[in-house]
């Protein structure tokens, strides 16, 4: 297969982040030396989320205490503490400012404008970009003025910052001052004008501009710009699109797929013949997001009799796709268009030697339209509750019981209601995540009756490690029995905290300087980011020295967005029985390559991790970041779902 291009940017650091960890190197030095250790002191107060054993620090006399301690109050996101840190942003030391305006901005109150504002004008293009991030993360449209002035700097990082915030402020008045951007010389600033103009639904005034850059020499730019013209969901924008499906940038012809899916246009008679074509793509994350957009149904609106039919029969070949991802989606596409009628092509895949392949069908069969769904329901009910079956594997069990409880509560079919016992025993099930899927399909079926088991379910579970299983009860319990009554329970049996490691152990840097990924696509190797993500950092290395991560399967393939591995189960809430603190930091997932932990909320973080295909600027200040690829990013490219880590090699 054609895989993604490896890229500089994601094999060697810039000149500016080697000088910041040298700057962050020197002062975990001078700090080390310290008397009272207030480095270990702040390490334990920010893993307990002290607000108020931090505050104090920010008055210290030492500079790096000050910035550590900012840095620590701005991961804790507690918005009581805007007042003592937004004098900092004015601090007399450079590094003291950073991380004040960095923390101002991942907690994100509206208060911190004035101090955020002030610090744009501070001489240091360092400061000035993060106070642009920040004023962005605000969310506040008074801010949107002192922004957009910055897509005039003489900066190229200033114009680009500008732009990626201004796509968070979602303001419509910046669209005038976007759009005069569009042909910025540099090309970072290019895709980051493309990007920011996705949020602006203008289609009369952006889908033109937008046009404009599906030739950009740049293929980001190429690359948004198809994604901006698919966010505008305006027709005018099909031809253009169009265009690009035989792009050679693999990115490209992803993006340039799913634009066709928001702007679904029904009217467009080349759609489904170039979607099919596309099914036989040579490489497999073309061919997942074709048969996916397929499955949307618009594609085959306006294609005559020969092209309808010729795209069915594309489907039914897929299923015997080498990539099991292709299969199950090529399932879902004929589910979709076919019903029962396309079971005796598709049911075979409830026998496919893949775990996603399967799930894939099971999915299929929730997305089925109404009507289809009526013509013959039992089958349909019988494949799910088949699929429900002890000794199966965790992830199609799951996947088959919030099928049904989607099913039950949108179609209210007998079939269908007829399972919903087998979702209550499901309940007493030894696997906590099967509970939990059980629990938030009774919760989609609006079955109140079983508001008295969950309750006993969620007092029964509460003290175990996995978050996304505790959620799942608990929002169940709020859709059933209602909010307050949900929320008396989560009071009265809280989640298990573990305790908090040594000072010595919080404040120490991590050992290791990176990792290599022996997998079954070919080897990764990173870099850790251990200065700014030294917690993280040593949580990885003490799972990988025990063989945590060998033989685990990358569960969860995205083209063109990450690749996420690192879950015992498989299944996407699985981690190792314990949490970890978020470490946000100033690093950005504005290269592809970067490594992040997954998360299902602030600091549920355990062993999970997802490596970037592609620049992902929503990422940013909300995932940790704890390392980046330094080879084989033409591996994190051919990787698809199922690929195994055989191995985990910790670098010293």
């Amino acid at each position: 297969m054609a895989p993604l291009p490896e890229r500089a940017a994601a094999t060697t650091p810039s000149p500016a982040a080697a000088a910041r960890a040298a700057e962050q190197a020197a002062a975990a030095a001078k700090a080390a030396a310290l008397p009272g250790n207030p480095m270990g002191a702040i390490a334990l107060a920010e893993d307990a989320r002290a607000a108020a054993d931090l505050l104090p620090f920010l008055d210290s006399s030492e500079p790096v205490v000050r910035a550590r301690a900012a840095l620590a109050l701005g991961r804790q996101q507690d918005s009581t503490t805007v007042a003592r840190l937004a004098p900092l942003a004015a601090d007399p030391v450079l590094e003291v400012r950073r991380e004040a305006v960095f923390a101002l901005g991942q907690i994100g109150h509206r208060s911190a404008r004035a101090a955020l504002e002030g610090a744009l004008g501070s001489g240091d293009v360092e400061t000035t970009d993060l106070a642009i991030e920040a004023l962005g993360k605000l969310g506040d449209h008074a801010a949107t003025p002192a922004v957009k002035r910055f897509l005039g700097s003489p900066e190229p990082r200033l114009r680009g910052e500008a732009a990626i915030a201004l796509w968070r402020l979602a303001d419509t008045t910046a669209i005038g001052a976007l759009l005069a951007r569009h042909s910025d010389p540099d090309p970072g600033v290019r895709w980051r004008v493309m990007y920011a103009l996705e949020k602006v639904p203008a289609p009369d005034r952006v889908v033109l501009i937008a046009a404009l850059h599906v030739d950009d020499p740049e293929w980001l730019t190429r690359a948004y710009a198809v994604r901006t013209l698919g966010r505008q969901k305006s027709p005018r924008a099909t031809a253009y699109v169009l265009q690009k499906l035989d792009e050679p940038e693999i990115p490209v012809v992803v993006n340039s797929i799913r634009a066709l899916q928001f702007i679904g246009d029904t009217t467009c008679s080349l759609c489904g013949r170039a979607l099919t074509r596309l099914l036989s793509h040579p490489n497999p994350y073309v061919r997942v997001t074709a048969a996916t957009a397929l499955a949307d149904r618009f594609a085959l609106v306006a294609a005559d009799s020969a092209v309808r039919r010729a795209a069915l029969d594309s489907l039914a070949a897929r299923l015997s796709d080498p990539d099991a991802a292709t299969r199950g989606a090529s399932a879902r596409a004929l589910l979709a268009w076919r019903g029962a009628a396309a079971w005796p092509q598709a049911g075979g895949l409830l026998a496919d030697s893949s775990v996603y392949a399967r799930v894939g069908m099971l999915q299929g069969i929730a997305a089925m339209p109404e009507p289809l769904l009526r013509a013959e329901p039992a089958p349909l009910a019988e494949a799910l509750g088949g699929a429900l079956a002890p000794g199966l594997p965790l992830l199609e069990r799951m996947t088959a019981a919030e099928a049904l409880g989607g099913l039950i509560g949108r179609t209210r079919l007998a079939p269908f209601v007829a399972r919903r016992a087998d979702l209550r025993a499901g309940l007493a099930d030894t696997s906590l995540l099967y509970v939990a899927s059980c629990a938030s399909a009774l919760g989609d079926a609006g079955d109140s009756a079983s508001v008295a088991l969950l309750t006993r379910a969620f007092a029964k579970r509460a003290a175990d490690a996995e978050p996304d299983a505790r959620i799942s009860i608990r929002d169940a319990l709020r859709a059933l029995a209602g909010r307050a009554y949900a929320d008396s329970l989560e009071h009265a049996h809280p989640a298990a905290v573990g305790r908090p490691a040594a000072a010595g152990d919080l404040a120490a840097p991590p050992d290791a300087r990176g990792a290599v990924l022996h997998t079954t696509a070919g080897d990764i190797e990173w870099a850790f980011d251990g200065d700014v993500a030294p917690q993280t950092v040593k949580n990885f290395v003490r799972l990988a020295e025990r063989g945590y991560f060998d033989g685990l399967r990358v569960h969860r393939v995205v083209p063109n967005f990450v690749i996420q591995d690192g879950d015992p189960t498989g299944t996407g809430s699985g981690g190792p029985g314990y949490t970890i603190r978020c470490e946000y930091n100033r690093l950005r997932y504005e290269e592809p390559g970067m490594v992040g932990m997954a998360l299902s909320g602030k600091d549920t973080g355990g062993s999970q991790w997802f490596i970037t295909h592609s620049p992902q600027p929503h990422l940013n200040g909300r995932y940790t970041i704890f390392a980046h690829v330094t080879r084989g990013m033409d591996v994190v490219g051919r990787v698809v779902q199922g690929e195994r880590v055989v191995h985990v090699e910790i670098l010293r």
